[in-house]
């Protein structure tokens, strides 16, 4: 578990219940060896110092790699081994070399790496929806895990790999085929709320006549359906209405837009 979660109470329980666990922990949590749970530990300088205490079943470390980090365990002891980093040397140049570090970390980060991968891919594309209430936050979450599962169990499958030279679909190019199949081109042109008791717009009971504008521009009725989505292009005119002052496309959207009250 990582260090929102680990205690000393938390993993002493769990082995009274012969459950075994391990975490990184964070330094002010009640109960750890203040000797060595602290920013600059007495004796933790280098990189790969570290240093042990043990109560019962539980294993406190803290370990120097480019900062100190804390940890604690119900299923190791104080065995260490070698890890390799890029070290700088003194040309400049970087280079691997082996550092010690306790089992303890080294089996953390081998076998948290699955959860924190999850974590990330979840970050990339979620959909942040800002809530009071925490059980939405959660029904939210629980949506983002259900979609990364569903992409693992979609490259794993033998019905959807990709064909000879084509790249397998992105995490990405997945979320928007689900988009694309939830909304599956579904637009609303409904307007909410009651109706209008205001009279009718002069556009539509007074008398126009079209006529040529003094400049060349988009066409008024074709813009706002566009940008409803009820039609995929828009034209430029220099026709329209001299007296509404509207750039519009001769005969259908003059028509339209003083004929229909909802013309979009």
């Amino acid at each position: 578990m990582d260090n929102f979660y680990t205690s000393p109470d938390l993993l002493t329980s769990l082995y009274d219940d012969k459950t075994y666990a391990c975490g990184t922990v964070r330094s002010n949590q009640r109960g750890l060896p203040k000797d060595i749970m602290q920013k600059r530990p007495e004796g933790v300088v280098q990189r790969g110092d570290m240093a042990f205490r043990q109560k019962g079943p539980l294993v406190a470390v803290v370990w120097k790699d480019k900062k100190c980090v804390t940890a604690l365990s119900t299923i190791h002891d104080n065995s260490f081994g070698e890890v390799q980093r890029l070290v700088k040397g003194e040309d400049g140049t970087f280079a691997r070399q082996n550092v010690s570090c306790p089992k303890l970390l080294s089996d953390y980060t081998s076998y948290m790496g699955g959860v924190d991968k999850a974590d990330q891919f979840i970050q990339y594309y979620s959909f942040n929806h800002k809530t009071r209430k925490w059980t939405v936050k959660v029904f939210f979450r629980l949506l983002e895990v259900m979609k990364l599962n569903a992409y693992q169990l979609f490259l794993q499958s033998p019905h959807h790999q990709p064909g000879q030279g084509k790249q397998q679909l992105s995490f990405l190019q997945f979320t928007q085929s689900i988009i694309r199949g939830l909304v599956d081109g579904f637009t609303s042109t409904a307007r909410k709320g009651r109706p209008s008791l205001l009279p009718l717009d002069d556009r539509l009971t007074q008398r126009h006549l079209p006529g040529t504008l003094e400049s060349r521009s988009w066409c008024h009725v074709c813009y706002m359906r566009c940008k409803s989505g009820l039609q995929d292009k828009t034209s430029q005119t220099k026709f329209g209405c001299t007296e509404c002052r509207k750039h519009l496309c001769l005969p259908t959207c003059f028509t339209m837009y003083h004929s229909q009250a909802k013309y979009f």
